[in-house]
């Protein structure tokens, strides 16, 4: 009987010990200590982006300053269906890991950390060796932020058209927050995952909503906001599995003692 008493004693102080936070409530990302650093606010001006490796780049080429693109005496069928056909006939090219795209005529040039108006007059000065007035136009086709909207299961990957997207527009394009999101714990983090800018916004305020309008994202951007810590469910569950173990450790100690008993002479 001493022996059970252990036995339940352990048991009792392992479900002591699996009770703490992190197994009550383990989908919770991106924890900080209690006086963690944030940056305090963010850029309210948006910046132009910075071309990188991997940047998928949408080129198209004029001559004459882009004269063909506001001809307003073009107005035939014809140049109209031509109009559609080059728009349709922008190709894409990748900055490659040394910095350089690939492009047409003029081959490898090194653009990366340029932003798009410096590389577009970059480009158009490579490109007035072989056109008269060249007009080159440049867009980023694969710029991302990642959301995580509160809940597990509905973290999503959007695409960012242009350089004004604010991070409440980012997360209404989420579909806003989970039900079970925390409003007043709202973390956004920027540049390297290595050693990122971290902000912490409060969304449960008009005032709290009204600076983050002012935030715009940026490319690469991770949006976190904290579950809800459901302690009520989490200390059911948890009770459960403790419960279960104890029955199935009672269960198991009977039978040794059967089967001890049984092959003592």
């Amino acid at each position: 009987m001493r022996k059970l008493s252990t036995l339940l004693s352990a048991i009792i102080l392992i479900g002591i010990l699996a009770s703490s936070c992190r197994i009550f409530n383990p989908s919770v990302m991106l924890r900080a200590k209690k006086n963690f650093p944030y940056t305090m606010g963010a850029d309210t001006v948006p910046e132009d982006h910075t071309i990188q490796p991997g940047d998928i780049l949408a080129f198209r080429l004029y001559s004459n300053q882009g004269f063909k693109i506001i001809d307003l005496t073009s107005i035939g069928e014809a140049n109209r269906i031509q109009a559609n056909q080059n728009a349709r006939n922008t190709f894409t090219y990748l900055v490659e890991p040394d910095s350089s795209v690939n492009l047409p005529i003029i081959g490898r040039v090194k653009i990366a950390g340029m932003n798009l108006v410096v590389a577009e007059e970059f480009l158009e000065e490579k490109y007035s060796n072989y056109y008269n007035d060249p007009f080159v136009v440049l867009e980023v086709r694969n710029r991302r932020i990642v959301v995580f909207p509160g809940q597990g299961g509905d973290a999503r990957v959007i695409d960012i058209t242009n350089e004004y997207v604010t991070i409440i527009e980012a997360l209404a394009m989420a579909g806003g927050l989970s039900e079970g999101g925390k409003a007043h714990r709202i973390k956004v983090l920027r540049g390297s995952l290595d050693n990122p800018t971290i902000y912490k916004l409060d969304l449960s305020t008009t005032q709290g909503l009204a600076e983050a309008n002012m935030y715009y994202v940026k490319a690469n951007d991770i949006i976190y906001v904290e579950p809800s810590y459901f302690a009520g469910r989490q200390i059911l569950q948890t009770t459960s599995q403790v419960l279960s173990l104890v029955s199935s450790s009672i269960l198991t100690y009977f039978l040794i003692l059967q089967l001890q008993n049984s092959a003592t002479p």
